[in-house]
């Protein structure tokens, strides 16, 4: 089998833990969640490279508290698919 994309080591990992004030912050850039729009293209962690600046192939996340979606309320998890609000 091979490796069609890159899986860092767990040395090459970067573990960036997420303050509840950036967690709100990616609430901002986001519309809804997979809940309310089944075809939810992104997920979570890709706002969450753009918000950080962080290194999207090698960068792992735990968050301080859940996101919230703005459309239905639910917790949003680092994995979670969301639509980015369109002024982004």
């Amino acid at each position: 089998m091979t490796r069609d994309y890159f899986d860092p080591s767990p040395e090459e990992t970067v573990i960036v833990l997420v303050d509840a004030a950036t967690v709100r912050k990616a609430e901002t850039i986001i519309e809804r969640c997979e809940h309310c729009d089944p075809n939810a293209p992104f997920p979570l962690k890709a706002i969450l490279d753009w918000v950080t600046t962080s290194i999207p192939s090698v960068t792992d996340y735990v968050l301080e508290v859940p996101a919230r979606c703005p459309g239905c309320g639910g917790e949003l998890l680092e994995d979670a698919l969301v639509v980015p609000a369109p002024s982004v």
